[in-house]
C-alpha cells in the first residue's frame, strides 16, 4: 500500500482504539454552554455515554440514561466542552462513534444521527449537523475509505499481473492514489487552516526524505522536520491521541536509548511548549514525561526524570501542581541527582561482619558491584545464588563485590547464618542502626535486591541489574568471547538431561 495512504488510514484507525477509564472532567471555559443531540436508530438500550479523548485514554463526560421526548438524548451544560475528539458510547457492547468538538460555537446546537445495524458500524452511518469542522472531517474519512478501496485492489491486480509493463502501470496508479490524498490534505489546511480536522491532519502529516538521501541522513532529517506541521499553541491536540502518540515516537523512536540523547529530545519538547505559550500543551507533555520516567524500569533512564524535576518542576514552571507533591519531587530529584550513572558512588562508611571498619572508596578493583541484600528477602537468596558464581568467576580478573546486609548490629547473627549458608564470600557490611541507615538513605534504598556497578575510580556505570546482566557486562569489558563449541556441548547435555524418564 502506498506509504502516504498507509500514514493516513493508520491515523484513522489509531483514533477508533479505546482505553475507557472513568474520571471527572477538568475545568472548562465559560461560554454559552454546550447542546449536543443523539439519534440512533436501532439501538434498543436506554443508557448512552458522552466521552472524551485525552491523549490514548476516553473519559466518561455525562452519562444519560433516559430518552427525551423525541426518542434520542440530549447532552447539556452551561460551560463549554473543552475542544478536542469526543465520542458517544453505548451499552452493553461498547459500540460507539467519534465527532469533533472544534470550537465553542459548533457545539451549542450539535445534532449526532446513526443506525446500528449488522455491521454494529456506529460511524458508517454517521451524520453530523451544525458543525462545518465535522463535515470537513466526515468528507475526509469518506474520501479515505474509498481511496482505501482503490489502492486494495490496485495492490491485488500488481500481485497478480505477470506483466512487467503493465506492473509498472499498475504501480504507478497506485503511487497517484497517495498522491491525491496529499493534495486533499494540504487542501483542506490551506482552506480552513483553523479547523481542527486540518489541524489533526496537519499533525499526522509525515516529512518526506528527499531523494539521494542515505539512511543515515534521511533519519536525521526526518528527526529535523518531525515537528514541522504540529501547532503547539492549540490545545485541542491534547485531547486526541496524535499527541501523544508523537510525544511517544520522539523520545522512543527518534532519539537513541541513552540518557543524555532522551533528555535532550525530551527538552526541546517542552522548550517548544514553553515558547508556544500554551499552559495546557506544556502541562500535559511535562506530566506525561514526568510519570514515564519516574517509573521507568530502563537503567540508568531515572537521569531523565532527575533532568524533569530539576529544571521544570522544581524550578517553577509546574503551578499545577498540589505543593506537597512538588515538596516530594523534589526530594526524590535531590535524593537521585547524586547517583545518576556516570557520576562518581557516594563513599559509604560501614564494618565487615567481623568488625574491622571498611569503605566503599576503599575496595581496589577494576568493577566493584554494591549489594544490598537482606537475610530474611527471598528474592535475595534467589538474586544471591546466581551471583556467587559470577563473583567466582571473575573474582581474579579484578572483580569485588561490596555487600551491604540490610540488618543492624543488632541482628547481625542473621547475617553472619546467611554468609555461611549461601557462601558468600566477598565483602559483606553492616553496623549500627544510624551509620546502615545513612547508607540505605544515602543510595536511596527502597527495596532490596539491589545491585550497582561501579568502575575502578567507584563511578556508577549500571544500577538496578541482575546477575545475568552484570555476568553480561563484565563479560564484555574483560573482553571474554563465548566458546560456541562449549555453549554447543553444554546445550547438548541439557537436552540430554531433559530427555531421561523422571
Amino acid at each position: 500500500m502506498n506509504q502516504l495512504l498507509r500514514r493516513s488510514i493508520l491515523f484513522v484507525l489509531a483514533m477508533m482504539v479505546v482505553n475507557f477509564a472513568i474520571a471527572q472532567d477538568g475545568n472548562a471555559s465559560t461560554s454559552d454552554g454546550y447542546n449536543i443531540r443523539v439519534k440512533i436508530d436501532g439501538y434498543e438500550n436506554d443508557t448512552c455515554i458522552l466521552g472524551y479523548r485525552l491523549g490514548k485514554k476516553t473519559y466518561v463526560k455525562d452519562t444519560l440514561i433516559t430518552r427525551n421526548d423525541k426518542g434520542g438524548w440530549l447532552f447539556k451544560g452551561d460551560e463549554a466542552l473543552k475542544g478536542g475528539i469526543y465520542l458517544i458510547l453505548t451499552k452493553p457492547e461498547n459500540l460507539y462513534f467519534e465527532f469533533l468538538i472544534p470550537n465553542d460555537d459548533e457545539q451549542k446546537n450539535l445534532s449526532l444521527s446513526t443506525k446500528l445495524d449488522e455491521s454494529k458500524d456506529l460511524s458508517k452511518n454517521l451524520k453530523i449537523e451544525g458543525s462545518v469542522d465535522n463535515k470537513a472531517f466526515l468528507d475526509y474519512l469518506k474520501f479515505l475509505a474509498k481511496t482505501r478501496a482503490k489502492d486494495t485492489k490496485l495492490g491485488e491486480s500488481i500481485e497478480a499481473e505477470k506483466d512487467a509493463e503493465k506492473k509498472t502501470k499498475l504501480t504507478e496508479e497506485r503511487v497517484a492514489i497517495g498522491g491525491s490524498v496529499k493534495a486533499y490534505q494540504l487542501d483542506l489546511i490551506k482552506k480552513h487552516p483553523d479547523y481542527l480536522s486540518s489541524k489533526l491532519i496537519a499533525a499526522s502529516l509525515q516529512p518526506e526524505v528527499p531523494k539521494g538521501y542515505d539512511r543515515a541522513q534521511g533519519f536525521y532529517y526526518y528527526r529535523t522536520h518531525y515537528w514541522d506541521n504540529f501547532d503547539w499553541t492549540d490545545a485541542r491536540l491534547i485531547r486526541t491521541p496524535i499527541f501523544k502518540d508523537k510525544l511517544e515516537f520522539w523520545t522512543e523512536k527518534l532519539a537513541v536509548q541513552m540518557p543524555d540523547s532522551v533528555i535532550t529530545a525530551v527538552d526541546y519538547v517542552l522548550d517548544k511548549a514553553l515558547k508556544a505559550g500554551n499552559k495546557e500543551i506544556f502541562q500535559y507533555a511535562a506530566a506525561e514525561y514526568l510519570n514515564k520516567y519516574a517509573q521507568t524500569k530502563v537503567i540508568c533512564m531515572d537521569a531523565v526524570y532527575v533532568f524533569l524535576g530539576k529544571k521544570y518542576y522544581c524550578a517553577g514552571h509546574a503551578d499545577w501542581v498540589d505543593s506537597a507533591q512538588l515538596v516530594k519531587i523534589c526530594d526524590n530529584v535531590a535524593s537521585l541527582e547524586p547517583l545518576q550513572c556516570g557520576l562518581t558512588a557516594p563513599n559509604i562508611r560501614l564494618k565487615k561482619l567481623d568488625g574491622t571498619p571498611v569503605n566503599l572508596h576503599q575496595v581496589k578493583a577494576k568493577f566493584t558491584a554494591l549489594y544490598f541484600w537482606d537475610p530474611d528477602c527471598g528474592n535475595c537468596s534467589k538474586t544471591t545464588d546466581k551471583l556467587i558464581p559470577v563473583y567466582k568467576k571473575y573474582k581474579e580478573k579484578g572483580f569485588e563485590i561490596f555487600g551491604v546486609c540490610s540488618k543492624s548490629w543488632k541482628e547481625i547473627d542473621k547475617c553472619h547464618a546467611k554468609v555461611k549458608d549461601k557462601g558468600m564470600d566477598f565483602i559483606n557490611t553492616s553496623d549500627e542502626t544510624y551509620p546502615l541507615a545513612v547508607a540505605k538513605k544515602t543510595y536511596d534504598l527502597k527495596v532490596n535486591p539491589y545491585l550497582i556497578l561501579l568502575d575502578e575510580n567507584k563511578k556508577i556505570m549500571w544500577k538496578r541489574i541482575d546477575p545475568k546482566q552484570l555476568e553480561d557486562i563484565l563479560k564484555r569489558e574483560f573482553g571474554i568471547e563465548d566458546d560456541p563449541a562449549k555453549d554447543a556441548t553444554l546445550e547438548n547435555k541439557e537436552k540430554s538431561t531433559d530427555a531421561k524418564p523422571k
